[in-house]
């Protein structure tokens, strides 16, 4: 291998991630940047497990690290954080997964034959600006959105799964640090990363949270709200107003609040049926003038009412459907057909080779050993 133009491709992939090189020798496990400053000056020979580690990190495959043609293509995602994480490596890190999860969905796209995106609806985008966002505005965009989807009366129920089937976007959950997650959108490609660790009524409202930002997604606002605190702040609560009034719509609310009396229970029920938390529910009555803030506040407090909240949380997480079941299910089928290795499959769903059964047989499959069923002779 050419010593030069290794050092070449390893400096364009790095700035092409904009990784510094410190940041470089972090991912690989160094501690200080110098092995990197060497490498990328020609100076120092790389062993093939660090070629593979680097193409690794780097995303790129490992022949184009020795090619004589440059690989200088943007392929970094804006990826717009909820919270963005203090550490730097962490963040890189974690955006870093995303790529390959992109990349892995793709392949199993292409395994499995099915057809590309261009069969799914495209996503809608609406028009914001620094001027519009505001919780009346967002009202306004959930109402059209619900029918723009067809969401139906309890969007809570089958967001997901619209937005999984019909639109194309990749679903992504993952053991996120301080409640964060976040979305990325660019041409044909839209994702949401949701965080595994919270109750299922939380991840229902994050996936309408950052599907807000989805349909607004304007590179240029984007890269606006990253620089201002003030602006993403406001953003931000324009999102979760969005979110609100898209799982609750205030038309199924009165129906079904009508002539009941808002007991304890009643309202409990009512915020598992709609998959949102007590708090968001609450909140929503409370924005709709239907109780007064300070009702929000002292039910929320009150020890019964707390009680019986959590007296349904394990009812409602074991009925819940898990999210990027389309990722699973064509992860699941490429093995099952011979396409994926079960270290490949084990890799892909991010879980050890030891947990592969376990896991599927958690989202209701199971791995079969190629039995079938001969089909009639016609």
């Amino acid at each position: 291998m050419k010593r030069d133009v290794i050092a070449k491709r390893i400096k364009e992939a790095r700035e092409n991630r904009e990784l510094s090189q410190q940041e470089l020798a972090n991912l690989m496990g160094w501690k200080s940047h110098t092995s990197i400053v060497a490498i990328e000056n020609a100076t120092q020979d790389i062993k093939t497990w660090e070629l593979l580690k680097f193409a690794e990190i780097l995303k790129v495959s490992p022949e184009s690290l020795y090619s004589e043609e440059s690989i200088l293509k943007s392929t970094k995602a804006t990826v717009l954080w909820r919270q963005i994480p203090d550490n730097s490596t962490l963040l890189l890190q974690e955006e870093s997964n995303i790529t390959q999860h992109i990349e892995d969905y793709q392949l199993l796209e292409n395994l499995m034959n099915t057809s590309s995106t261009s069969t799914f609806k495209p996503l809608p985008i609406e028009n914001c600006n620094a001027d519009l966002i505001n919780p009346k505005w967002a009202n306004i965009v959930a109402e059209k959105i619900s029918r723009d989807l067809q969401l139906g009366d309890y969007p809570g129920a089958i967001l997901a799964k619209r937005l999984e089937e019909d639109f194309g976007v990749l679903i992504i959950t993952r053991p996120l640090e301080e409640g964060s997650a976040a979305c990325y959108r660019k041409n044909d490609k839209s994702i949401i990363v949701i965080n595994q660790n919270e109750a299922p009524w939380r991840q229902v409202f994050s996936i309408a949270h950052e599907l807000f930002h989805l349909i607004t997604w304007n590179q240029p606002f984007i890269d606006t709200l990253r620089k201002d605190k003030k602006l993403f702040n406001k953003n931000e609560k324009t999102a979760e107003a969005f979110a609100a009034a898209l799982l609750m719509p205030q038309r199924m609310i009165t129906l079904d609040i009508q002539e009941n009396k808002l007991t304890y229970p009643f309202i409990v029920t009512l915020a598992r049926k709609y998959n949102v938390s007590t708090t968001a529910f609450l909140y929503r009555l409370n924005y709709l003038n239907i109780i007064h803030t300070e009702s929000v506040q002292k039910t929320l407090s009150d020890k019964d009412f707390i009680k019986i909240d959590r007296s349904t949380f394990k009812e409602a997480i074991q009925t819940t459907s898990p999210f990027g079941n389309r990722f699973i299910r064509l992860a699941y089928l490429a093995y099952e057909k011979g396409l994926l290795s079960q270290a490949r499959l084990a890799q892909m769903l991010c879980i050890k080779l030891r947990d592969v059964t376990r896991y599927l047989s958690e989202k209701g499959l199971c791995l079969t050993h190629d039995k079938e069923i001969k089909a009639n002779n016609t």
